[in-house]
């Protein structure tokens, strides 16, 4: 599974959808997956799977934990 962020066709910045989903499978689906406020033209539209991209999904790290004594 990867994170899918996808262009803006007016602004042509980039937003995280704030969904995962499998590359393979993502690009088989037909028409546009979504319609979302972007932020960056202010406006409501639909989002293609043409303008997304995927970001492979980093583990959080955690600093090390010392238990009290």
């Amino acid at each position: 599974m990867a994170q899918v962020i996808t262009r803006c066709r007016l602004t042509g910045h980039y937003m995280f959808m704030g969904m995962e989903a499998d590359p393979k499978a993502f690009i088989g689906s037909a028409g546009p997956f979504a319609r979302k406020f972007c932020p960056f033209c202010a406006c409501e539209h639909s989002w293609y799977k043409e303008d997304a991209k995927f970001l492979a999904i980093k583990p959080a790290t955690r600093p090390h934990i010392q238990q009290a004594s």
